[in-house]
């Protein structure tokens, strides 16, 4: 006898059951039946793993219990000098919301100036030497690039030897070709940079220094640095119009007292 009142027909040419489309209750009620043994499976299963889970933490404190006790003299030990140095780190600093000037901050950690290895020293292949040397010292590298100046890109960046006889040959030499352009950070850094650098002459540098390891003649002299904190902002704001990267280095707790 067919199942009308179930919306089923079964006969026997067609053994398998099929559902009429004229009982969507019929449908809809066994979907949801379907659900909800769905759902209460899957809440059983959240209870148990939910269950592992707690007994689980429990007996990880349980064990490692003892072992905290022991460590927390060394825990207490390196949150205090953690601190410690976090605070002595945020003094040499200038706590501003605002973007640092491209010059940064004088007198402070970061005091920023700017050097440049001249024709010369890219010709010879010491960029990198002369990197490495600022890096190892301490300092940080914020601005970088390799300019082809002009004879009046040249004049700008020396204007203040403008009355200088070695004016004209001193501009001609400094855009004879391609040289680099950078910008250091750090405590000191313009005074220090003109230390590493040397004297302007090479015959007065001490030995160390970057013109006393690698310059002879006074007209080939390798590197520029800027001698105070008015020349690091004019030369810093010509050559890097477009500013230069702020970034933390994660060393500096190790260089900075």
């Amino acid at each position: 006898t067919p199942l009308y009142f179930l919306g089923i027909t079964h006969t026997h040419h067609a053994p398998t059951p099929q559902l009429s489309y004229h009982t969507p209750t019929v449908i809809i009620t066994m979907f949801s039946q379907a659900t909800r043994s769905i759902a209460s499976t899957a809440a059983r299963r959240a209870a148990v793993r939910s269950t592992t889970r707690a007994a689980s933490s429990v007996s990880a404190r349980v064990v490692a219990a003892p072992l905290a006790n022991k460590l927390s003299a060394l825990a207490l030990l390196a949150a205090t000098t953690t601190a410690a140095i976090v605070k002595n780190n945020q003094d040499n600093y200038v706590v501003s919301c605002d973007k640092l000037p491209v010059e940064g901050v004088a007198g402070t950690n970061q005091e920023r100036t700017f050097l440049a290895v001249k024709p010369d020293g890219v010709q010879r292949g010491l960029i990198g030497d002369i990197i490495a040397r600022f890096e190892k010292r301490g300092y940080k590298l914020v601005g970088l690039k390799m300019v082809w100046p002009t004879e009046e890109m040249a004049g700008n960046h020396y204007k203040d030897l403008a009355k200088k006889p070695f004016y004209p040959g001193l501009c001609k030499f400094f855009s004879s070709g391609p040289i680099i352009c950078m910008c250091w950070e750090g405590k000191d850094i313009i005074a220090q940079g003109r230390q590493m650098l040397g004297e302007t002459q090479p015959l007065a540098s001490k030995p160390g220094s970057i013109r006393g390891d690698y310059s002879i003649d006074l007209g080939r002299n390798i590197c520029h640095g800027s001698d105070s904190p008015e020349s690091a902002a004019h030369e810093l704001n010509m050559w890097f119009p477009e500013g230069v990267n702020d970034w933390k280095k994660t060393v500096d707790a190790w260089v900075y007292e």
